[in-house]
């Protein structure tokens, strides 16, 4: 998905508001690592308008992690779903023709061994660190 004003775009949100529904996603006090999603895996792929420096530590859009933190953490994690490490693919606008290819070849690699990977560490010190 495209990074959209610093979140998912609105239409994934709301497919998400519909389908990760209390009782079928997430029932209190079952969350996090013992969410009803708990035996998934999801990983979010997507591109930004911005090139990694400025989604950097320090840089002008602030740490790509901070931005992730209320996806990957706050919707995924509370379900109890395994998060795998964010592809990212950063301001493909901008970028030549050869290094989109580069983008989409990382990518192709990455999907033939997806399911080897093991999920991130979903806790505010791997977002915050």
């Amino acid at each position: 998905f495209p990074l959209y004003w610093f979140s998912m775009p609105a239409i994934m949100k709301g497919w998400m508001d519909r389908v990760l529904v209390q009782g079928f996603a997430h029932e209190f006090p079952n969350c996090y690592d013992s969410g009803l999603l708990k035996n998934k895996l999801a990983l979010f792929s997507f591109t930004t308008g911005g090139s990694r420096e400025m989604y950097a530590k320090g840089g002008i859009s602030g740490d790509i992690r901070y931005l992730l933190w209320p996806m990957q953490h706050g919707i995924m994690h509370f379900c109890g779903v395994k998060v795998l490490a964010p592809h990212i693919c950063f301001a493909p606008e901008y970028a030549s023709e050869e290094k989109r290819k580069e983008m989409l070849t990382a990518w192709a690699q990455r999907l033939k061994t997806l399911w080897k990977e093991e999920p991130i560490n979903c806790s505010p010190e791997w977002y915050f660190k």
